[in-house]
């Protein structure tokens, strides 16, 4: 059974909201095994990321991208492998620790729309991927057709807010 939130109008179901959850998921992992398939988690990394750095409007961020991402380039490398691909693919998929997933997604759509921001690409695709993100973890969408509802009925609420 579906979970609902009430307003003024009636109510909503969350597994609507549920399949935006999946849909965002799969986004994340047909990106991620599109980016593996083209090297870009490998050689074409490096490459990658200076040319956001190149092409970014925002001077301030050009420069974290420069003075921190860079210099740690290796170890960066392997996080976004694991995050894009295990966190914000599959977890968003099967609806697992989705309130996490979803922000740390979000906080990945607003460095892909820094880094994008004045090279020509439409700067709406990552606003909207944001919103839609925000909904996804502020309604905890896991809790529909996703294995956060398993959590809530196994231990309860989670010991941190907003983790299931």
């Amino acid at each position: 059974m579906a979970m609902s939130i009430s307003d003024k109008r009636g109510e909503v179901s969350l597994g609507w909201i549920a399949l935006l959850r999946i849909m965002m998921g799969l986004v994340f992992l047909s990106t991620w095994f599109s980016n593996l398939n083209k090297g870009l988690y490998g050689e074409g990394y490096l490459p990658f990321i200076q040319s956001w750095a190149d092409g970014t409007e925002f001077r301030w961020y050009a420069d974290f991208l420069y003075n921190v991402v860079i210099p740690n380039i290796e170890i960066l490398r392997v996080v976004q492998v694991v995050t894009e691909g295990l966190l914000m693919g599959v977890f968003l998929i099967i609806g697992l620790l989705t309130p996490l997933s979803a922000a740390v997604a979000w906080l990945f759509v607003v460095n892909l729309f820094l880094a994008s921001f004045g090279t020509g690409e439409w700067p709406w695709t990552y606003i909207i991927m944001g919103v839609v993100l925000a909904v996804i973890a502020l309604t905890r969408a896991g809790r529909s057709l996703g294995l956060d509802a398993w959590l809530v009925k196994k231990w309860g609420e989670p010991p941190i807010p907003y983790l299931w």
